[in-house]
């Protein structure tokens, strides 16, 4: 796949600062960027490529060392939409990383800034602008407008 542009990529590191400060401070997992790859099934194995994503201690236990994918599901997997990507293209990534176990992907789209959530089981809902995103139970404490994801 090709890079997903300037404006998509600076959007990952705006979700991921904000994610890993709220960790970082939180202390209850970890928020890993930069295509991190997840195998999600076997047999044949398919590996899917996470903007950004956070697993927690309780699933990855802190000070425990890993090599190659990661094994488990985390929580919460972030995908930002390039400028090649397709929403056909993401709604297939997201059902893959459902069926793996993931519990919530958050889709952002830069051109509309907008976040589509879409938790496991449950359809999908759209939030933007001063509309609030929060983790729930899943990243307890989190919680910021969707406009911050985009923020300058």
């Amino acid at each position: 796949m090709s890079p997903g542009g300037f404006e998509p990529s600076r959007v990952v590191m705006q979700i991921a600062g904000m994610l890993w400060t709220w960790a970082n401070r939180a202390g209850t997992g970890r928020v890993v960027t930069g295509e991190a790859g997840i195998l999600v099934d076997r047999n044949p194995d398919t590996v899917r490529g996470a903007d950004v994503l956070y697993i927690s201690f309780k699933r990855l236990p802190k000070g425990r060392e890993w090599a190659g994918f990661l094994r488990q599901p985390p929580e919460v997997v972030v995908e930002v939409l390039g400028q090649k990507d397709t929403w056909d293209e993401l709604e297939a990534k997201v059902a893959e990383y459902h069926k793996f176990g993931v519990d919530i992907v958050w889709v952002a789209e830069p051109k509309t800034r907008s976040v589509r959530i879409y938790s496991r089981g449950v359809e999908p809902a759209v939030v933007q602008g001063d509309d609030e995103i929060s983790g729930v139970k899943l990243l307890p404490g989190f919680r910021c407008k969707v406009r911050e994801f985009f923020a300058e």
